[in-house]
């Protein structure tokens, strides 16, 4: 893990050495009062997914805020154990368990926190019994449903003859039904719990849901929870969907080169800004965009006829297109106010992807 060029708290965040990962926190509280507060009437609750920053210290502002089911969501095994140790003890693992050495990993981890863990397999059901009798644990186990859009997941009736395994099981808990795929589409996840229901099965949680839909999720009746986590940091095409969300992470960058009229080069390229969904805009210099990145420097430029105040060593504020893709690179938040630090935040799961 890289060490941080450590600033006083109190510097001005332009100050930081680039490229630099700095989150607004008037923006993320901002963010967080306006999702949280929309749970708090609904029928169901929020399950803060902690995938979309990998930081404990935001995921403990998200549970402190209200409206939460008390627990938390993660993608992977790794992020879980990582969490595990702060402080966070109710984790649903939105993901599938396969390998034997994950799922060994998932049956010791119950015993130490709620655990949940997904399955849309009758083997993996038989291989997780098996290993939480090994660690003498109960695992929580949750049938995953395949959306519409979805990659994996059982089919309705499949999912509820997959619950009825896991509640025969001796050494499992069945968790209840979660969506990974289109949560804009509710409806498979439904029948799975009308088909649990008529085997006599009350599913504990029916999760569904997003941070693009997570008012629609919340308002359809018989799902209980909403996964959702993107809308703490709000990247820029989560904010094109959900105006009443800010952008809060922002990447600070450097000009390194104005040799050229229009045209100047900054030192945050593909690496420093996760540019897979799309390139990052630029803020607060009218009329200037980065269409050009290699692994190490953007191209920044300007719209023809406009004008700007930017030279050597100018900083420039970015907006990431997904901003779960730019956390990722970064082992360190620099959280700040009104343009000061107020704290250094380390992105605790970083690279859990096992």
């Amino acid at each position: 893990m890289e060490r941080p060029t450590l600033k006083p708290i109190g510097s001005p965040s332009e100050g930081l050495d680039t490229p630099a990962l700095v989150v607004d926190l008037d923006a993320l509280e901002a963010n967080i009062a306006a999702v949280h507060s929309h749970f708090e009437s609904a029928g169901a609750g929020l399950r803060p997914n902690l995938h979309a920053h990998l930081c404990s210290a935001i995921g403990h502002l998200q549970t402190r805020a209200g409206g939460t089911v008390g627990g938390v969501a993660v993608s992977t095994l790794g992020e879980a154990e990582v969490f595990s140790q702060r402080g966070f003890d109710d984790i649903l693992v939105a993901n599938l368990a396969v390998t034997a050495p994950k799922i060994r990993r998932a049956a010791a981890l119950a015993g130490r926190v709620n655990l949940v863990v997904g399955a849309d397999n009758a083997r993996v059901v038989d291989d997780m019994d098996g290993a939480a009798a090994g660690a003498g644990s109960e695992l929580g186990v949750a049938a995953v449903v395949r959306s519409p859009n979805g990659l994996m997941g059982a089919s309705a009736e499949d999912a509820a003859e997959l619950a009825a395994r896991i509640e025969a099981a001796s050494n499992l808990r069945f968790a209840g039904l979660v969506s990974m795929g289109d949560g804009a589409n509710p409806e498979p996840l439904l029948r799975a719990a009308d088909a649990c229901a008529g085997r006599g099965l009350q599913a504990p949680m029916v999760a569904s849901g997003g941070s693009a839909n997570y008012d629609s999720a919340a308002a359809t009746d018989g799902v209980t929870e909403v996964i959702a986590g993107s809308y703490a940091l709000a990247g820029r095409a989560l904010c094109e969907a959900r105006p009443e969300l800010r952008p809060a992470a922002r990447i600070l960058a450097t000009v390194m080169s104005s040799q050229d009229e229009g045209l100047v080069w900054i030192d945050a390229g593909q690496k420093a800004t996760s540019i897979d969904t799309g390139l990052p805009s630029v803020e607060e210099v009218p009329g200037a965009s980065v269409p050009r990145m290699s692994a190490e420097h953007g191209g920044m430029v300007l719209e023809e006829g406009g004008s700007w105040d930017v030279d050597l060593g100018s900083k420039v504020w970015l907006s990431p297109h997904d901003s779960g893709n730019a956390v990722n690179v970064y082992d360190f938040i620099h959280a700040a106010r009104g343009g000061l630090l107020e704290a250094v935040w380390e992105v605790d799961a970083r690279g859990r992807y096992d």
